[in-house]
């Protein structure tokens, strides 16, 4: 029986480990590049902090939370930000279904160009729920990079998506500590 819960706590501590490092690592095997298209996927307001964070570093972007697969232009780069919000879908004067369209045509775009893709959650766990796990489902598994709030990934969603499709991911603390990370991304 001690054997028993020795290994299960050496397997326990081992996934935990190769989680964080998944989190500390990831961002050494990816980079992107400038102009980048900003946008949702569930119209979240989250996508105008992000703006902020962009505009911080000196990112060149583009802003269009409504972006279609024909608004990709120039862009080198693409950030989906994920999160629903119906008041959000209420304003642009969508649905969920019509959003999660918009988002499966631009995602196949993006993937058509070869264009790298970074998924961020910001908002945590207030900002998860069923709505913005539809858009997580459509979005993680696709992208290049992703890079989450920690606490929105209190279920683990976001690092076994990553696992499972060898994708980098950075988690985080706190929304201020995105700043940093983000700017690795993009260093010239």
């Amino acid at each position: 029986m001690k054997l028993k819960v020795l290994w299960t706590g050496l397997f326990l501590n081992f996934f935990v480990l190769a989680i964080f490092s998944a989190g500390v690592m990831g961002q050494d095997k990816f980079s992107a590049k400038e102009p980048v298209l900003l946008t949702s996927a569930g119209q979240s307001a989250d996508v105008q902090m992000v703006k902020v964070l962009l505009t911080r570093n000196k990112i060149v972007n583009e802003m269009n939370p409504q972006a279609a697969g024909d608004a990709l232009g120039e862009a080198k780069s693409v950030i989906i930000v994920i999160g629903g919000s119906a008041k959000g879908l209420g304003a642009a004067g969508l649905d969920a279904d019509k959003e999660e369209a918009r988002v499966q045509k631009l995602l196949a775009k993006i993937k058509g160009a070869k264009i790298p893709l970074i998924g961020m959650h910001i908002g945590g766990k207030a900002k998860r729920g069923e709505l913005s796990d539809r858009f997580i489902q459509m979005v993680a598994p696709q992208s290049s990079f992703l890079l989450v709030v920690r606490e929105g990934d209190h279920d683990g969603v976001f690092s076994q998506t990553a696992s499972k499709n060898k994708i980098p991911i950075t988690l985080v603390d706190k929304l201020a500590d995105l700043q940093q990370p983000l700017k690795n991304l993009f260093e010239k």
